[in-house]
């Protein structure tokens, strides 16, 4: 889009159409500069271009080429305008074009259908402000602003900015997250979580690979991520699965709420303390929160909520959390190379678990193990005991999912289902591998999913 076409685009003029400098001070611009827009309409000072002007004043780097196309994104996206933050987006679009009234006409059926959606109320606001051409008070920094009081004005607008973002960066096209390569079909569905960009990824699975179902908005911690103790107010990054439903507490949790298994036996390993990290939705009176506003949970509108509670499987579906995705295109899994030493060892447990190799199996556990229905030490013992007699026998061991610690590849956690003759119905039991300095893999837990 050429500099010309971007002022043609938003330059229209109508009664009580939106002043430039106010504008400025109501932050819209910024909002909108975040991800790359050229806000040309707004002139920061003599002698510049508009153009010239607002990528000065929003820091933005690169060719005007790649602006034009990042706004390209922006104003020809198709949001779900069936949900509220489509609606929401919508506006911003029809305010990036130039169209005023449209925008605040749709902000403002937005807030008749969702009064408690604060971000529209905030928009509502400052179109209005813009309109009697008195601006509000001044911005913060990008910083303060994320994490910012889930009520406050740059608290909102950092939330607008990430909901904005997450329209223009989309994933890449035919691409996973990495640490979802090893999941079996057997695993219906998967979530990423990106913190960095406030984003929750759904994909569906199955013998074709992974799809992206949908993306949502989430607040995350008010300190950020990296969970380390109980109160710290911070989300914790890693691989854990999705525990029993709770609905009960809809006053607390909003519509739906998913337990974490969070501290997993991993952070235990490390140290880390800490309990009650869930998915769930929005208390009463709010859409939604400013992306830097929960105590550690990570939480979603309460419509968003409920259909993803509705969707996933119950202490089977992984919730990965990382900083930002890594994103791995599909054409390229394939030349990506294969941990076959832990495959080896894995393989080598399998055997000698469906012969009841009792001291080869031995050999695989960490000495000392206090947790775990089968690998505390003395469960382990009674087990191999029994084993070395054949009292034990399973019918088949089937792997469902093998998944890696995002930031320690040394660390694997696999999910399997033992069936036996005696039990007829198979148990769910997960694994934690790591790598010990020799090159050798060992399970420091094996136990029973709850």
């Amino acid at each position: 889009m050429s500099e010309q076409s971007v002022k043609t685009a938003v330059q229209t003029t109508e009664a009580g159409a939106i002043k430039p400098s106010v504008l400025v001070g109501l932050g819209l611009a910024a909002v909108l500069g975040v991800v790359s827009f050229v806000f040309a309409k707004v002139d920061l000072s003599p002698g510049q271009t508009a153009l010239q002007a607002s990528v000065l004043a929003q820091g933005l780097s690169g060719s005007a080429k790649a602006i034009g196309s990042a706004t390209e994104r922006l104003i020809n996206a198709r949001p779900d305008t069936q949900t509220p933050e489509g609606q929401l987006i919508l506006s911003y679009q029809y305010l990036a074009r130039g169209e005023e009234s449209l925008a605040l006409a749709t902000v403002e059926q937005l807030t008749k259908q969702r009064p408690d959606f604060a971000l529209a109320q905030l928009l509502k606001g400052d179109l209005l402000l813009a309109r009697s051409g008195h601006p509000s008070i001044g911005t913060q920094s990008p910083e303060q602003a994320a994490s910012a009081p889930t009520g406050s004005s740059e608290g909102l607008r950092a939330e607008a900015r990430l909901r904005l973002a997450a329209l223009v960066e989309r994933p890449p096209i035919d691409a996973v997250p990495k640490p979802l390569l090893g999941l079996s079909p057997a695993v219906r569905h998967a979530i990423v979580v990106d913190t960095h960009r406030a984003r929750l990824y759904l994909f569906e699975n199955s013998a074709e690979g992974l799809k992206l179902l949908r993306d949502s908005y989430v607040s995350i911690g008010k300190l950020g991520t990296g969970k380390l103790e109980e109160g710290d107010q911070r989300t914790p990054l890693g691989t854990y699965h999705i525990g029993i439903r709770r609905d009960e507490a809809a006053a607390r949790y909003g519509a739906a709420a998913l337990p974490l298994n969070y501290p997993n036996e991993y952070d235990r390993l490390l140290g880390h303390g800490g309990s009650s990290i869930w998915l769930h939705g929005e208390r009463a009176g709010n859409y939604a929160r400013g992306p830097m506003s929960t105590d550690g949970c990570i939480v979603l509108s309460n419509d968003e909520m409920k259909l993803l509670a509705d969707t996933v499987a119950e202490r089977e579906t992984p919730v990965v959390i990382v900083e930002q995705v890594e994103w791995v295109a599909r054409n390229a899994i394939a030349t990506l190379p294969q941990d076959g030493g832990f495959e080896a060892a894995y393989k080598r447990w399998q055997q000698a678990r469906l012969d009841q190799n009792a001291q080869l199996l031995r050999s695989f556990y960490e000495p000392g193990l206090e947790r775990g229905s089968d690998s505390a030490a003395p469960k382990l013992e009674a087990n191999l005991a029994r084993m070395a007699k054949h009292e034990l026998p399973v019918q088949s061991l089937e792997r469902i999912s093998l998944l890696p610690w995002p930031d320690h590849p040394k660390v694997k956690i696999v999910t399997y289902r033992e069936l036996s003759n005696a039990d007829g119905r198979p148990k769910l039991k997960r694994q934690y591998w790591r790598e010990q300095e020799n090159g050798q893999w060992s399970i420091f837990f094996d136990g029973l999913v709850g």
